[in-house]
């Protein structure tokens, strides 16, 4: 019966993140809100880089980089969740620090100078970078998340993803508004 729920639940996050989800007026969730939701459903669809010293029950360690209320909404919705077994850890750093320990970052941050420097940082570290807007993918960063006729999509890079180690589940490429590769970058 669990496995049926388990089986369940994923198709239900999968739909939504297929068929986006409307944010409007009559809609409860705020867009960033909605964003938050993606973030936490993307963790669940990637694959990191085998960690031997991590155990089964070690936190799973997710920052936010930068300011701003899909920042806020992530950073409250990401609290008490829990990646499989892994209690989910969240911490706010600024750009300049270290990402050792780390699976995945939110970023805002609008400098494209110190985005630059994050993103490289987080594909040597193996961590799976998140962010907003269509430039995002473009500077290097895995997943960008967008609004497009006012639902919420996301476009995946998957060289980016590569040169991070992560891998980005087959499912979740499908339901993907674009998936980019550094042959389709116009300028970094």
């Amino acid at each position: 019966m669990s496995e049926r729920r388990s089986i369940i639940k994923r198709l239900l996050i999968l739909a939504t993140l297929l068929f986006g989800v409307r944010v409007e007026a009559q809609n409860p969730m705020s867009e960033s809100q909605v964003k938050a939701m993606f973030v936490y459903n993307f963790l669940k669809f990637v694959e990191w880089p085998v960690d031997t010293s991590a155990g089964a029950k070690d936190p799973f360690v997710v920052l936010i980089i930068g300011e701003g209320a899909t920042a806020d909404a992530t950073e409250h919705f990401l609290e008490s969740k829990t990646i499989g077994e892994r209690p989910l850890v969240v911490r706010r750093i600024r750009w300049d620090q270290s990402l050792a320990g780390v699976r995945a970052a939110f970023v805002v941050e609008p400098d494209v100078r110190r985005l630059h420097h994050i993103l490289d940082a987080a594909a040597a570290a193996g961590v799976l970078t998140i962010g907003e807007g269509e430039s995002f993918t473009t500077r290097g960063g895995v997943i960008a998340l967008l609004v497009e006729d006012r639902k919420v999509r996301f476009d995946v890079d998957t060289a980016a993803a590569q040169s991070a180690r992560v891998r980005v589940s087959s499912k979740l490429l499908a339901l993907t508004r674009v998936v980019r590769s550094s042959t389709d970058r116009s300028q970094r």
